[in-house]
């Protein structure tokens, strides 16, 4: 009988450490996966579309996805799923656009934000986030606040996955969904790369809008390092090259040309400083004034609508710039004549180059990835 219960024991033991080992080992190499990023993509339309309640296992290229939470929605119509994959990687997934007025409110919601910060987004509930350490960095004022939402929902999930072991997190999500990808990959390295030893994080951000400004994309890129961080485009979509984007004086680096250009222009002869002075302040005020009215309607304005949809929100204190810009190794998907030929454009559909099947016909052609 001893020997049968030291046998259990043993065999127990093998059982745990073998797991708890493939937590901890988990292959999660840097590079852009094709079939990765065909599964993550799969799982963006149809994951949040099934009905597998009971069952709610997806078998891809990669492996099987067992979905361990979906959330509900919150927030602007948020909403997001936790998967495990077969070889212990984690998969979060974040929606994108939904046809509600709120969703596309949270997109329109430009008006930009620093990037560390507290927003009152209830009368209960208080996000208070760090999304890059550069000073400077500014990011999205609507993909912030669906980010403080959906993070209250999976954080407590996430971090008891964590706590088992496993240390490789695969975050995406397409178009709304892509933009909040970048913004909750920062959220999780700033909360969770000291704590969890060996923590990787990858993100492939599909079709994605621009998060931030150029300061929140180098500190992304940075704490991302090399091959943990894509953008995957098809160059004929329009969606990635949102939101409107405009550069400012005010949006260099503190150290720059223009910094002592009102007294350089004041030491030029006359009248050679009146003219350097009339472009200096056209350029200059041009800028700014349109920077003023992209947040007088999209920062202050939207955000007046915003707080009707959201009881207990507070509108934030927003920052100077609109200086939006793209972010993570760009993988680009690049239309052909082949490609018109199934994707034509009818004067009508201008979302025509911007859902799954224009990604994933680019991505068979490009990369071999068969349909699923």
């Amino acid at each position: 009988m001893k020997i049968y219960r030291s046998s259990l024991l043993l065999c127990f033991l093998a059982i745990f450490c073998v797991h708890h080992g493939n937590a901890q080992t988990a292959s999660l190499p840097p590079g852009f996966d094709a079939d990765e990023y065909a599964d993550v993509l799969w799982l963006a339309f149809y994951g949040f579309a099934d009905s597998l309640q009971d069952k709610p296992v997806a078998y891809l290229r990669k492996g099987a996805y067992e979905r361990k939470f979906r959330s509900e929605e919150v927030g602007l119509f948020n909403k997001c799923e936790l998967y495990l994959r077969s070889d212990s990687v984690v998969i979060l997934s974040l929606r994108g656009t939904v046809n509600k007025t709120e969703s596309w409110m949270e997109n329109f919601y430009a008006g930009m934000l620093p990037a560390i910060g507290t927003l009152q987004l209830s009368d209960d509930y208080r996000f208070d986030y760090k999304l890059a350490a550069r000073p400077g960095a500014m990011v999205h004022a609507g993909w912030t606040i669906g980010t403080g939402f959906l993070a209250k929902e999976y954080l407590p999930v996430l971090e008891t996955l964590l706590a088992r072991g496993l240390r490789k997190v695969i975050v995406t999500g397409h178009s709304q969904g892509g933009a909040l990808s970048f913004l909750n990959t920062s959220l999780l390295y700033y909360l969770f790369h000291e704590k969890y030893p060996g923590l990787q994080i990858k993100n492939y951000a599909s079709a994605a809008p621009k998060p931030g400004n150029l300061f929140y994309a180098y500190d992304f890129e940075h704490i991302t390092g090399y091959g943990y961080a894509y953008r995957i485009v098809n160059a004929d979509d329009w969606v990635p090259e949102s939101p409107i984007s405009i550069q400012g004086v005010g949006d260099f680096n503190s150290v720059n040309p223009l910094m002592g250009a009102e007294a350089t222009i004041k030491k030029q002869k006359f009248p050679d400083r009146v003219v350097m002075k009339h472009v200096y302040n056209k350029m200059r005020k041009g800028s700014e004034k349109a920077a003023r009215r992209y947040q007088k309607y999209l920062g202050e304005g939207v955000g007046k609508l915003v707080k009707k949809s959201l009881p207990g929100f507070v509108p934030p204190v927003y920052a100077e710039g609109s200086n939006y810009m793209t972010a993570g190794a760009p993988v680009i998907l690049m239309p052909d004549a082949e490609y018109y030929k199934t994707f034509m454009f009818d004067g009508k559909n201008m979302f025509l180059h911007h859902m799954y099947a224009p990604y994933m016909w680019l991505m068979k052609k490009q990369f071999g990835v068969e349909e699923r």
